[in-house]
């Protein structure tokens, strides 16, 4: 059986998606392939997950972050930079609420095969989400 690992953060107004995801490359955050971009902008309820090339990068995060899909879940897969995991960050309807779906080789506790380190995660996520008005936090490891 899968465990399911996951972060969700919720802040006091809305957080612009492109402003989020620009502070999350600047730290060093990447694209999950080299040569590819996974991301979602959930049109029908079907989370119909699509890809393109990383150097469309801009122009994937132009299109999450447009007003048109405020309403609706858009979301992005990225890796963090000094090892190779990661996973789905979701932007929820309203832009109050992101989740980060800890789903790409995840990095467990020392001496665990089963937890997930999520403190790891959360030391590098909450230095660049709390400038945006970041106001509570609640994570879940569960199976």
């Amino acid at each position: 059986m899968t465990r399911s690992a996951d972060i969700d953060f919720t802040f006091n107004g809305s957080i612009d998606v492109s402003v989020t995801l620009h502070a999350l490359l600047a730290a060093g955050v990447r694209p999950s392939g080299a040569d590819e971009v996974a991301y979602v902008i959930d049109e029908d309820g079907m989370f119909d997950w699509q890809r393109s090339a990383a150097s469309g990068l801009d122009e994937v995060i132009s299109r999450m972050a447009d007003t048109r899909w405020t309403d609706r879940v858009v979301g992005v897969t990225l890796l963090f930079p000094e090892v190779d995991c990661g996973g789905d960050f979701l932007f929820h309807p309203g832009r109050t609420s992101l989740s980060c779906v800890i789903n790409v080789n995840p990095k467990y506790l020392p001496d665990s095969s089963r937890f997930c380190d999520i403190g790891w995660y959360l030391e590098r996520l909450v230095p660049l989400l709390d400038p945006l008005g970041l106001s509570e936090i609640e994570t879940r490891d569960s199976p």
